[in-house]
């Protein structure tokens, strides 16, 4: 092996080795935004274009209802007459809603599985979505296991952050971590953002820092 060929090949292991395996929860959870974001839109254009067809059964807010409803194809009052070809369009989008949905769902599993392997601990106290969301914003597994939980508290509330030391106005209590349910179903929203985050950081440190 020549010297170039033997350049060739260190540079192929520092590339291989110096790439993390967290790279794949991030690109992942940008999989899943984007998917949701598809998802909510198609939602949005399906429920419009079955509005004129049966404007109550449009109102139903939870989407599974909503397609329950549209595929009994049942006409309501006010709405206009919509032909076969009509109709079969609007199965069309359900269609791509049901596939679309089952890949978020297969993109879920597939991060979980990546933290599972990568950094359980921090799967335990956040959720998947959570704490992938929190690896993305902290650029790394690594960043986030080095940062103190008040910061953790509120990643993810970065224009509202900024905007407090700008001007001065109510700093956030809490960033993607409002989301869990801890936080959600708690009264006193702020306490239980902080205690999130304060075992959100101790599992990251264990995670990161347990493996080295």
């Amino acid at each position: 092996m020549d010297l170039r060929e033997l350049n060739l090949k260190k540079t192929a292991d520092d590339l291989k080795n110096n790439i993390p395996r967290d790279i794949f929860i991030i690109q992942t959870i940008h999989t899943i935004d984007l998917l949701l974001l598809e998802i909510n839109r198609v939602i949005s254009n399906l429920r419009e274009r079955y509005g004129y067809f049966n404007p109550k059964s449009s109102r139903i807010l939870e989407y599974e209802e909503l397609i329950k409803e549209i595929k009994k194809f049942k006409k309501g009052e006010l709405g206009i007459d919509f032909t076969n070809e009509d109709l079969n369009s609007i199965g069309d989008l359900i269609k791509l809603i049901e596939e679309l949905v089952l890949l978020e769902k297969i993109q879920e599993k597939y991060i979980e599985s990546l933290m599972e392997k990568q950094c359980p601990k921090l799967l335990d106290a956040s959720g998947a979505l959570i704490g992938a969301r929190l690896i993305d914003i902290a650029g790394s597994i690594k960043n986030l296991a080095e940062m103190p939980s008040s910061r953790i508290q509120v990643l993810g509330a970065e224009k509202s952050l900024f905007k407090h030391l700008k001007t001065g106005s109510k700093p956030p209590k809490f960033g993607f971590i409002f989301n869990h349910e801890s936080v959600l179903k708690a009264e006193n929203k702020g306490k239980a953002a902080r205690h999130l985050a304060a075992k959100i950081s101790i599992a990251v440190k264990q995670d990161y820092f347990g493996n080295r």
